[in-house]
């Protein structure tokens, strides 16, 4: 795990430095506050930081506050290193948003316990998050989540001047997998079918269950001739699943179809790239089900 230490002093620089290398952590540096929070705003920045409380530009108390007012970078758990040992100081650090402190010189198992601490409250954290964006049955990202994302993707492949596509499927007379088999090979099914695409993708590619049997795929940089061609592989490659019933092999033939958009001067936010592809996929129903239909092409 990474952890920040933001500190002006070479000697507690290399004292921190040098133990926590020792204990398997990755440290980042930062010699002020105004480092501190540079990496701590990265989007792969550490998630455990040591703030000294005295340091040049910003101190330590404005970059824990700072840090709470971050909203698009999950939890950072923050423990500040102080001289001030009095309770009003302790407070104080507390209210700016520290986690914890830990005072100066400070004894090293002490230090490692409250990174213990830190590392389980951040693990914890994650576990959440993760609940809060998956949908259970799958592991694929909920709904809410892939249109977050893909509104997040949308903007940036606009700004590049570049392609994205988006698949939206649904599986074929889904129904009659639950009736004739029950509820839980269809969600054998639904499992198998999300298995099934994810090693099919990309792994920049992502991909959510929208709903009931409906899953929806986004392409980065891929413009719709190349995304048809991909939604064709997703349909082959389904038609092979195989799911248990108990422990029985079952081979249901499920098949299912898709729609295909991609951005341009009709889709060119979620709401309508998403409408173009529902179009697509009508259309697919509509001529017989099992097959790719562009949104072009109708």
């Amino acid at each position: 795990m990474k952890v920040l230490v933001a500190e002006d002093s070479r000697y507690y620089q290399k004292v921190l430095q040098d133990t926590l290398n020792s204990w398997g952590y990755t440290v980042v540096m930062a010699n002020n506050g105004i480092e501190a929070l540079e990496k701590l705003s990265e989007e792969d920045g550490p998630k455990l930081a040591i703030i000294d409380w005295v340091m040049p530009h910003v101190d330590g108390l404005e970059v824990c506050q700072k840090i709470r007012e971050m909203v698009n970078r999950g939890y950072i758990y923050l423990i500040l290193l102080t001289v001030n040992a009095s309770k009003e100081d302790v407070v104080r650090g507390l209210e700016a948003g520290a986690d914890d402190y830990i005072i100066k010189p400070f004894n090293e198992m002490e230090l490692k316990f409250r990174l213990k601490t830190g590392e389980r409250i951040i693990n914890l954290e994650d576990q959440i998050m993760q609940l809060a964006l998956t949908d259970p049955l799958t592991g694929l990202l909920n709904r809410r989540a892939f249109i977050d994302r893909l509104e997040s993707e949308i903007n940036r492949y606009q700004r590049l001047e570049e392609s994205l596509s988006l698949i939206m499927v649904d599986l074929d007379d889904f129904k009659k997998v639950n009736d004739n088999y029950g509820h839980l090979v269809g969600d054998e099914v639904l499992k198998g079918v999300a298995k099934c695409f994810s090693s099919i993708l990309r792994k920049y590619d992502f991909i959510g269950r929208y709903g009931g049997e409906e899953f929806v795929i986004c392409l980065p940089g891929v413009k719709i001739k190349q995304a048809g061609e991909i939604a064709e592989r997703l349909r082959i490659g389904m038609k092979e699943l195989i799911v248990n019933k108990e422990t029985e092999p079952l081979k249901l033939n499920v098949t299912a179809s898709f729609g295909v958009s991609t951005l341009g001067e009709d889709a060119f936010n979620v709401h309508t790239l998403t409408k173009k592809a529902d179009e697509a996929l009508y259309v697919a129903k509509t001529r017989g089900k099992d097959q790719v239909v562009l949104s072009e092409n109708y």
